[in-house]
């Protein structure tokens, strides 16, 4: 087998959620959050970067979003069609006053237009990876948070007259019970898109959770179902949900036996029935825990592990994979230390 292959290609006062695809002329495209010192901040922006020649090397950083003095945040890149799409968050440094805009590509990354929002979520949402299904259907995950526009104005109100960033209130002071969990799905290309909530992930009250970012990621089995794995802090592990109908409807998230230190994972169906978790398994709940970066490969449909492959155990913190499978090959990105962007290719 061969060797995995990993380049660093970018260092910055922050680098966060780096996310790869390919583009239809053959590039591979990064997009990033980079800006600032810390993640959320007034300074954060979002960065293009391309390579010609398989990671090797990559251009300089391109900003995707007009500057207007606002933080901007991405959470996806789907490519349609030849259409590359860019979902981002745009806020005041807290995640409050949030708009949720969609930027489009019609030359593979190098250039940008704003298209509107996404549909159901103009606020307080995190759209993320779409995928196409067997039966022609295209689904993206996505976690809602149900915050009225009273509640945001009243944590910008409260933060008003509080100079320092980090100690005014952002998204996670809000007076909400819970987030939601679901899928977009659209059977004609995109052209009408659907809402199904999935998993309800209670906060505050008796939870034990003051917040949660659950980051779902779906994939497809071989037998045609979804399965969606949910990190919920805390925990020590991924939460499981599963659809049977595509989609449209989901079960109860319960607690799998896959470590998580509370980071974000990332499935990825093989084109022989196999599914690839990239993640970093490790029960310790931190921010410093998460580490190793692995990936596993599932013969059954995500229940159990048969490769547990560790990309990496050079001591630092892995955060954010996400990436494809191409040929025989899974490509990904994921930030190093919160400074650096690693490109990562890995047979499998």
């Amino acid at each position: 087998m061969s060797k995995n292959k990993m380049v660093m290609f970018h260092h910055d006062t922050l680098s966060c959620e780096p996310i790869l695809r390919r583009m239809p002329n053959g590039e591979l495209l990064c997009m990033c959050q980079c800006g600032g010192t810390y993640e959320p901040a007034p300074e954060n922006r979002v960065y293009a970067f391309h390579s010609a020649d398989g990671g090797n090397t990559w251009t300089k950083p391109l900003r995707v979003y007009p500057e207007t003095g606002e933080a901007v945040y991405i959470t996806e890149v789907s490519v349609l069609d030849g259409v590359v799409r860019a979902y981002l968050t745009i806020h005041s440094g807290r995640f409050l006053n949030m708009r949720c805009v969609v930027m489009e590509s019609h030359d593979s990354g190098h250039s940008w237009s704003d298209a509107g929002e996404p549909p159901f979520f103009p606020t307080f949402c995190f759209l993320r990876g779409a995928i196409a299904t067997h039966d022609g259907g295209i689904v993206q995950a996505y976690q809602y948070f149900p915050i009225t526009a009273e509640e945001n104005a009243r944590l910008v109100i409260t933060s008003h007259n509080i100079s320092d960033p980090k100690k005014q209130k952002g998204m996670w002071d809000a007076n909400i019970d819970h987030l939601e969990s679901g899928v977009l799905r659209s059977d004609d290309g995109g052209k009408h898109v659907s809402r199904y909530a999935g998993p309800i992930t209670p906060i505050k009250g008796d939870t034990g959770r003051n917040w949660a970012w659950t980051e779902p990621t779906v994939a497809e089995m071989q037998d045609g179902s979804l399965v969606m794995l949910l990190r919920i802090d805390g925990t020590g592990r991924l939460w499981r949900s599963e659809s049977k109908d595509g989609g449209r409807s989901w079960s109860e998230a319960l607690p799998t036996d896959i470590p998580n230190p509370g980071n974000k994972p990332k499935l990825i169906s093989l084109p022989d029935g196999r599914v690839a978790l990239i993640h970093t398994p490790n029960a310790a709940c931190s921010f410093q825990a998460r580490t190793p970066l692995a990936v596993w490969i599932s013969e059954d449909g995500a229940h159990t592990w048969n490769e547990q492959r560790v990309i990496t155990d050079f001591p630092g913190i892995y955060c954010y994979p996400d990436g494809f499978y191409e040929d025989g090959h899974i490509l990904f990105t994921i930030e190093y230390n919160r400074r650096d962007i690693l490109f990562v290719d890995c047979p499998v």
